[in-house]
């Protein structure tokens, strides 16, 4: 079975207008069907563990609803609404975790290493950890892509 590339960026909404979300969906759809490629959480950690703390959602609550129904895309996202704390989903808390998230810059020495592995300066501070995850993706998919 082929491993995949969650090609869609963090910085992707969709109607409920959170970011990461549809990333999160593709990854758990992706880690359901053991075809995620090695190397991405799928719900755990990171923006994915952010984001469902953020929202009130457990982890093994997710994951259930996606394994039991592999949902489109907004399907998910209505289940995502049925199911989180209504305070996370007020414009004023969407629009705060959007703005913590787009702006977060990755901690050391993951930034330094991935810089690195992107061929990017270490001091360039603009590339924020959206950023680099998605230059990252791209640099796999084009890797698998030449391989193949």
């Amino acid at each position: 079975m082929d491993a995949y590339i969650p090609l869609i960026s963090t910085s992707s909404t969709g109607p409920l207008g959170v970011v990461h979300l549809p990333r999160l969906w593709l990854k758990l759809l992706l880690a359901d069907k053991g075809m995620l490629e090695d190397g991405y959480r799928a719900g755990e950690g990171g923006f994915d563990g952010l984001l469902l703390d953020t929202l009130g959602v457990a982890v093994k609550d997710i994951r259930a609803f996606v394994a039991e129904s592999r949902p489109d895309y907004l399907a998910f996202e209505n289940w995502v609404k049925e199911n989180a704390r209504p305070e996370s989903l007020t414009e004023s808390a969407i629009k705060a975790f959007n703005q913590k998230v787009l702006s977060f810059l990755k901690p050391e020495p993951m930034r330094s290493e991935q810089l690195a592995a992107l061929a990017l300066p270490e001091d360039d501070t603009t590339w924020t950890g959206t950023d680099l995850n998605d230059l990252e993706d791209w640099c796999s998919f084009h890797r698998a892509v030449l391989a193949e």
